[in-house]
């Protein structure tokens, strides 16, 4: 009996809500088969250097930050065994940023049956080419009925029985408490360096100590950041704020932005609220509240000062600071 596979995607550190429903799914379907039920995931780990291992050796290294939880949750999500495959280049829900760590998953297991969130991120993209990949007869999309049934069925109504030949690949849907397992189960780790197809620029992935999710940021354009004045009142408007300083590799330069503030160029930040100093463009959430000093408000502007740079952020570090 083939093994039944579900992919796992991450919500911050944890498995996606979506894909634990999968995974409780599969738990069914594998033991009314009688078949291994596999959770696997694409992890980033910035020191992989190891070449994809052709031999059929399995790496069993846990040392990679965070691994232990998300297996210790997938364990208790109804997981017999937990595949991570790693590699050295940012994680995004896109076939060009993890489908090589994907078809290594793929390859090593050879399924017949994998499942998908409905609702997981990657579904959309990497599951139509799992099917393809594997030859998958038919495109499912299941759902849960309750309890410990799961219906599978196509688009035409036929269903998957255990009995049934060829792969199939479905997406599912529905809420479910997650099946309880055993939190000891088997790891496996892949190694899959240069996952990322080359030809290809992954833009909005920004350093985690800014892709802040809430609070506030201080942003700091790099045409004003070699003025010490404005450098100095910028800094205090963070501290007042509680807030970090972020800008480009000028501004780092200057000294304003620690290392972990310098953004990418087209990063994504979605602060509850973001108050930018000089020039800078940034690809804020649409929920944050933009604050522009030196600049013209606009579309997505909630409030601007527009008079000169140094005396309006002076004039509201003094309004903030009570003096």
């Amino acid at each position: 009996m083939g093994a039944v596979l579900v992919h796992i995607d991450l919500d911050g550190d944890r498995p996606h809500p979506s894909s634990i429903a999968a995974l409780a799914a599969g738990r069914a379907v594998a033991s009314s088969w009688g078949a291994t039920l596999y959770a696997a995931l694409v992890l980033h780990d910035p020191d992989q250097t190891a070449a994809p291992d052709t031999t059929g050796r399995i790496s069993t290294s846990t040392k990679i930050q965070g691994v232990a939880g998300i297996q210790s949750t997938l364990a208790r999500a109804g997981a017999d065994k937990v595949v991570v495959s790693v590699i050295d280049t940012p994680v995004a829900p896109l076939w060009s940023a993890v489908g090589g760590a994907w078809e290594t998953v793929l390859d090593h297991l050879r399924p017949r049956l994998v499942l998908f969130g409905a609702d997981s991120p990657s579904a959309p993209e990497l599951g139509p080419r799992t099917g393809a990949k594997i030859g998958a007869r038919l495109l499912l999309r299941a759902r849960i009925l309750g309890g410990e049934e799961v219906e599978l069925r196509d688009r035409d109504g036929g269903y998957v029985r255990a009995g049934d030949t060829g792969a199939a690949v479905a997406l599912i849907g529905g809420i479910h408490q997650a099946s309880r397992g055993d939190e000891d189960v088997d790891l496996v780790v892949l190694g899959a360096p240069a996952s990322a197809d080359p030809r290809i620029e992954l833009v909005s992935i920004a350093p985690a100590e800014v892709a802040h999710t809430q609070g506030t940021l201080v942003a700091i354009g790099d045409d004003v950041a070699a003025d010490p004045a404005i450098a100095r009142d910028a800094m205090r408007l963070a501290a007042l704020l509680g807030a970090p300083v972020i800008g480009g590799s000028a501004a780092a330069r200057a000294g304003v932005v620690a290392a972990g503030g310098v953004i990418d160029r087209g990063a994504t930040l979605a602060p509850e609220v973001c108050i930018v100093i000089g020039t800078l463009s940034l690809d804020l959430a649409g929920t944050t509240s933009l604050i522009r000093i030196g600049t013209a408000g606009g579309k997505g502007v909630d409030g601007a000062l527009t008079g000169p740079i140094p005396q309006s952020v002076a004039d509201l570090c003094r309004v903030l600071g009570g003096s």
